[in-house]
């Protein structure tokens, strides 16, 4: 855990010394998947459950009213946001490797995925903040930081020339909006069927 720790610290304060360091490691998918990816997704998924479980967040207008979901509810909503994030995260990893050769970079999925993976990091991190529901919007604000990872990483990690990093990024980052409104409309569609019923506290 330490390790991860270290990296997280890493690639947040020193993103392009750390990005050196990332290309030249010898990994798989499923090795930085296991020891890396599920673990730091784990974090928002277990702070969002006990947040919309025990603390809930309040509705604007309603007197201070508060909704909390049941701990089955939660867990439920949790478990699915956690398998369809590490969905997307390996879908864009895959991305990232298609449009490489575009982009005069060399088509390879495990370093898209290194760079989908590390990209990501300042997200999971920050999602220690959902434990107070209320708190979420600074998770996606550190989730923008990740972009600027990602835009400094193309050139180190995939070889991309300076000259089309910047496209490369844009168009990355579009695909990366478009992953996420595929995914949300499944876990949508998913927790429509699911159904949790809400209820709210003074």
């Amino acid at each position: 855990m330490q390790k991860i720790i270290e990296r997280v610290k890493a690639i947040v304060l020193k993103p392009r010394e750390t990005w050196e360091t990332i290309s030249g490691e010898e990994t798989t998918i499923i090795g930085l998947g296991k020891e890396y990816l599920l673990v730091l997704a784990a974090i928002p998924a277990v702070c969002s459950f006990l947040g919309k479980w025990i603390i809930g967040w309040r509705i604007p207008f309603r007197f201070g009213r508060v909704i909390r979901l049941s701990f089955g509810e939660s867990l439920v909503v949790s478990i699915l946001w956690f398998v369809m994030t590490v969905a997307g995260v390996w879908l864009m990893g895959k991305v990232i490797s298609f449009l490489a050769p575009k982009f005069g970079a060399e088509q390879d999925d495990v370093k898209g995925f290194k760079l989908s993976v590390y990209a990501y990091t300042p997200y999971f991190a920050a999602g220690i903040l959902l434990i107070i529901p209320s708190l979420g919007i600074l998770t996606t604000l550190a989730g923008l930081y990740g972009l600027y990872l990602l835009y400094i990483g193309l050139p180190i990690v995939m070889g991309t020339p300076k000259e089309k990093s910047l496209a490369y990024t844009i168009v990355v980052i579009i695909a990366m909006f478009l992953i996420y409104i595929i995914v949300g409309a499944i876990t949508d569609a998913m927790l429509g069927a699911f159904g949790p019923s809400i209820y709210i506290s003074a």
